[in-house]
């Protein structure tokens, strides 16, 4: 089964979803998911907060992304019908729910360095699970959005980072359709599994990506380079999975 990482919000006034699952996204082996909980609920600063696992709209979009993404790449890792079947259903689904929002964003066998953007090094956690250790962050949308935009910024200066920019203003995006009193959480989830424990415990992916940005904005390019070639270097073994399964 492919192992993910998840990019949450949790939002007061959030509500869950059963939504049946495509079958062809069960046949094809795609799921991550068993789509038993209809939304995950946390206590935050004093409030409950709710992030619906629409789990139908979710295999949908992340279907159709992982398949844009590696066609443009030359790799076919998503049968060209399962691309097609889903891209036909997500289409019809915001059609027929135009309101509807994906709570939930997901990685096949990494973090995506972007994701890191969102978080101070601080809001670190290490969480025990019955298969082992993992690793999240959790953060108030407010803040994320400001680092997400001091980011952005730091990039647009250079203007030789168009994709990363791109990137980050896709994620941007998503988190405008949630309030401003919404909780951002990073789980790595069970790409915890691919490292050993003293790797999740001492992992600084978070402090390197946010002085990495740092030493961009002072112009220190050689240095901005070294500390994010780490983050890569980090995450290459895992994300090479991406191509062996």
């Amino acid at each position: 089964m492919t192992k993910t990482a998840l990019l949450r919000v949790y939002s007061p006034d959030a509500s869950g979803s059963r939504d049946p699952v495509p079958a062809f996204v069960r046949v094809y082996g795609m799921l991550s998911d068993d789509g038993q909980e209809p939304y995950r609920e946390v206590e935050w600063r004093g409030r409950s907060m709710v992030c619906p696992n629409n789990l139908r709209l979710r295999v949908l979009e992340s279907t159709v992304a992982f398949a844009s993404a590696f066609r443009g790449m030359g790799a076919g890792l998503v049968p060209e019908e399962v691309a097609r079947a889903a891209d036909m259903e997500l289409r019809s689904y915001h059609r027929a729910n135009p309101t509807h929002r994906s709570h939930v964003l997901t990685s096949a066998w990494h973090v995506p360095v972007r994701w890191f953007t969102l978080f101070d090094p601080g809001e670190r956690e290490i969480y025990e699970t019955e298969v082992g250790p993992r690793v999240r962050f959790r953060t108030g949308l407010v803040e994320a959005r400001e680092r997400l935009a001091a980011a952005r910024t730091v990039l647009e200066e250079l203007g030789v980072f168009q994709a990363p920019v791109e990137e980050l203003g896709h994620l941007a995006g998503w988190l405008s359709h949630f309030g401003d009193d919404s909780l951002v959480e990073l789980d790595y989830h069970d790409v915890s599994d691919l490292f050993e424990r003293d790797q999740l415990v001492f992992d600084d992916s978070a402090e390197l990506v946010q002085q990495s940005l740092l030493a961009l904005g002072e112009g220190d390019m050689t240095r901005a380079g070294e500390l994010y070639g780490r983050v890569v270097a980090r995450w290459a073994p895992a994300f090479s999975l991406t191509f062996s399964s």
